[in-house]
């Protein structure tokens, strides 16, 4: 037979209604209303808080064991993914602004501006953060017209123009 929950709830009923409609992530959302059937006393046992809410078993029980041992500040915690460090320090971010507000840059390509980050920063850059940095966080383009054939007639590019 499963065990009883024994975890006593410091919070009261109002208090986890409150933290309910707080949270934002489903996780947390879940974890509160595991706190909120046992104050309620809707539910014996993990297994029930289980079905209930669509996790496993384990998982009720481990974050029981986490409130119990940690208090609500820990339970509602939630380690987000994608914790990996920053290719770009401030000053190679401070370098590159500064670089892509001139209006007067001779730069045409994200390669002449990595080679020209990498003199002046002294640090090595892979291509697709600084490419990623540069058009995502200062809306950059670097582009250059192609080159005109030089078979082209001008007077025909000037009659072409006129009638267009």
């Amino acid at each position: 037979m499963p065990k009883i929950i024994d975890v006593e709830i410091t919070e009261s009923e109002s208090e986890l209604l409150y933290l309910l409609r707080k949270q934002t992530k489903i996780l947390q959302h879940s974890r509160v209303k595991t706190l909120l059937f046992i104050k309620q006393g809707k539910v014996k046992y993990t297994s029930e808080i289980a079905t209930k809410l669509n996790r496993s078993r384990k998982s009720i029980y481990n974050w029981l064991q986490l409130y119990q041992n940690e208090g609500i500040h820990a339970y509602l915690e939630v380690a987000s993914r994608g914790s990996r460090k920053e290719q770009l320090s401030d000053y190679t971010k401070e370098c590159l602004a500064t670089k892509l507000e001139n209006p007067y840059i001779d730069i045409t390509s994200y390669v002449e501006l990595l080679q020209w980050a990498e003199q002046n920063c002294q640090e090595k850059i892979p291509y697709h953060a600084l490419y990623h940095y540069c058009r995502s966080k200062l809306n950059s383009k670097l582009k250059i017209a192609r080159k005109s054939h030089h078979k082209k007639d001008k007077q025909t590019v000037e009659v072409f123009k006129k009638t267009s």
